[in-house]
């Protein structure tokens, strides 16, 4: 699948089986956030350990409730909800913070997003695993974040089980043209 149609194939996954991705997978999308347009500082952390996943996903759920961020609680007050959608693999993008610090590990972060996609894999963009990490300030040293940095942004990956949680996006008066 070339660089396009894994653009064009990409959609948000909020439903992952329990199946962990390969090594070799794993190392690609890593690749990806390595070549991405951007030059840094990020750093990027690999959580695999289901201890781990469920505490952060936990942690991040509890936030959510209290944040007072309507879009935030509603998700939250969902059956069922699972932040990191239940993915085996979550990528964490940290950088030192800066103007530009989310910038850059989201340009990571989509050439990740399209990595998997081009893997045949599901991956979803999120910003909710921050909460866990201010939520937490020993969470960080949990996960191996390098010091003096902090989460910015992270990537679930993993196998697609369902639908669950689907967006429609919206393409419609999304651009314009001046020429």
């Amino acid at each position: 699948m070339d660089a396009l149609e894994a653009i064009a194939k990409r959609k948000s996954v909020r439903d992952y089986k329990k199946d962990q991705i390969s090594d070799e997978a794993v190392a690609a999308i890593i690749a990806a956030g390595q070549n991405a347009p951007s030059a840094g500082p990020y750093h990027i952390t690999v959580v695999q350990n289901r201890e781990l996943l469920q505490y952060i996903s936990n942690t991040a759920l509890e936030a959510m409730k209290n944040s007072g961020n309507e879009f935030l609680m509603s998700r939250a007050a969902l059956p069922g909800y699972d932040p990191l959608y239940g993915a085996p693999t979550l990528f964490l993008l940290s950088a030192p913070q800066g103007p530009y610090s989310l910038a850059t590990a989201s340009c990571a972060a989509t050439c990740m997003i399209i990595a998997a996609t081009a893997l045949g894999l599901g991956s979803c963009y999120l910003i909710t695993p921050t909460l866990a990490f201010k939520a937490d300030k020993g969470l960080a040293a949990r996960a191996g974040i390098p010091e003096g940095y902090e989460i910015m942004c992270a990537v679930v990956v993993g196998y697609k089980a369902g639908e669950k949680f689907a967006v429609e996006k919206v393409k419609e008066n999304t651009v314009n043209y001046v020429k």
